[in-house]
């Protein structure tokens, strides 16, 4: 999370800049990868449904 404020500018683009790298950093999005198949078949509970 970041604080800002509106007078500024340049610590807000550093911020967007180090947030951008960070989500660059973590790599593609795992789930994308899964097959969504099986993942439809399995039935989900939390852990009140227990």
């Amino acid at each position: 999370m970041y604080w800002l404020s509106s007078a500024e500018a340049e610590k807000f683009v550093k911020s967007v800049e180090d947030a951008y790298e960070k989500v660059k950093r973590s790599g593609p999005n795992p789930l994308k990868s899964m097959d969504i198949t099986k993942v439809k078949q399995k039935t989900l509970t939390t852990p009140v449904e227990e």
